[in-house]
């Protein structure tokens, strides 16, 4: 059997050492684990842009796979912590929305709430719940743990979900609106393309032809694309659209084409 995959995604940064106790704490409970940061970097608290983060690189995991996700402005408060099933992989952290983007897919969902003790640290920190009880319940199912041990069962409608927005019928066109912004300043919608049909999306007063590239425009011209997740961008080549257009979460983005998609 191949050594059992771990991700990271936290708000922990790499100064503190947060991020590093985290997974000494995997490596103590299994030695060949393999770790892979999808990202410390998370603005602090940001559990939309965390939800969004594992949305899109989730999928790209195999089977067995454990997200440990630890983005919990609400640490030692009486929010629960999971462990779900969500198809064939794994997910561990607070329920505080942060799962929204995952849960938000045609694949079968196990919850269960954290509250088995025995397999946390024997000392737990009531703002520390990710390296005393979030990452030792990890490695725990990593380790090929059965889920039903980390505790009682929930109801998966019972979790709660981020208010995330969905593209809105306006007479011959669909309205949505920028949901993320990464770090390259893209815009990030919530429209996705309609296949094989022409497009023209609107944006600030500004109509543009949906293209294939980046390399599609000149340097420093406002380009729409279909980005790696699917959904449409608002990008400038070379430089950071948001900053180009003053703009973040919530612009109004509207695409037009004979067969409009959500």
């Amino acid at each position: 059997m191949s050594a059992p995959i771990i991700t990271l995604s936290t708000d922990f940064g790499t100064t503190d050492g947060y991020a590093g106790a985290l997974k000494g704490v995997l490596l103590d409970r299994i030695p060949d684990v393999r770790l892979v940061d999808l990202s410390h970097d998370l603005a602090p608290g940001d559990v939309a842009v965390a939800s969004h983060l594992l949305a899109r690189a989730a999928p790209s995991f195999p089977a067995g796979t454990v997200h440990l996700a630890v983005v919990d402005p609400g640490v030692g408060t009486a929010r629960r912590g999971l462990g779900l099933r969500i198809g064939t992989q794994l997910f561990v952290g607070p329920d505080n929305g942060l799962f929204s983007g995952v849960l938000d897919t045609a694949e079968p969902v196990t919850a269960h709430a954290l509250e088995n003790p025995s397999l946390w640290l024997p000392s737990v920190s009531p703002v520390f719940h990710g390296r005393d009880v979030f990452a030792p319940v990890a490695a725990f199912l990593a380790r090929g743990g059965a889920l039903a041990t980390v505790g009682p069962a929930v109801d998966p409608h019972s979790l709660v979900r981020l208010a995330i927005p969905s593209p809105t019928r306006a007479g011959d066109a669909l309205r949505g609106e920028v949901v993320h912004v990464d770090r390259f300043g893209n815009l990030v919608t919530n429209l996705t393309a309609p296949k094989g049909a022409p497009a023209t999306v609107e944006v600030s007063g500004r109509t543009l032809p949906l293209s294939r590239t980046y390399g599609d425009v000149a340097s420093g011209a406002l380009v729409a694309v279909v980005g790696s997740s699917g959904r449409i961008e608002i990008s400038v080549r070379d430089r950071s659209a948001a900053a180009h257009l003053g703009a973040g979460a919530g612009l109004v983005v509207t695409l037009r084409s004979p067969r409009e998609s959500v």
